[in-house]
């Protein structure tokens, strides 16, 4: 994974809509309307902000009927978190 990817992933994480977004996808699978509510956004806004959240590989969404269910990467989670664990270490 080269850096560019990881900035465009911590500048996803760096809006806080997105990150209540992310903090509540942590419980696990949800619907688009539950996570409007949990970020109380309109549905185009949150349509923008998981659009967001997918292009940087950091939530994954599956087709339920006309329903998305979305949830997390962990793949892309553990890369950050391996990447930023020899900064840590400096510290």
């Amino acid at each position: 994974m080269d850096d560019s990817r990881i900035v465009e992933q911590f500048r996803a994480l760096g809006d806080p809509i997105r990150w209540a977004i992310v903090r509540d996808l942590q419980s696990g699978t949800r619907c688009a309307c539950v996570l409007a509510d949990a970020a109380d956004v309109s549905a185009p806004l949150l349509s923008h902000h998981l659009k967001v959240l997918r292009s940087a590989g950091l939530i994954t969404g599956a087709k339920r009927g006309r329903w998305i269910d979305y949830s997390l990467s962990p793949e892309a989670f553990d890369l950050l978190s391996e990447r930023l664990s020899p900064l840590v270490a400096v510290v």
